[in-house]
């Protein structure tokens, strides 16, 4: 293998470990701001029912809140 044959294939390597090192750390960025944006805690204060996460696991609002502004919106739109 020649001397410039070898380099490239050495580039290419490199390239190809720093963009799944980019891609490790974007999914970790996007699990970090998953935990942190979305709370056990419902508007109301409580906390959301484990049975409400396991259905809906980006849940914001128990079901009687989410009801509420679901109402809520109906109402106004």
């Amino acid at each position: 293998m020649s001397v410039s044959n070898r380099a490239f294939e050495l580039a290419d390597r490199r390239a190809e470990e720093e963009r799944a090192a980019g891609i490790r750390r974007v999914q970790q960025a996007i699990r970090s701001a998953i935990e942190v944006t979305v709370s056990p805690f419902c508007d109301c204060g409580e906390p959301i029912p484990d049975a409400r996460r396991q259905a809906v696991p980006n849940a914001i609002r128990c079901i009687d809140c989410e009801t509420f502004v679901e109402r809520q919106n109906r109402r106004s739109a």
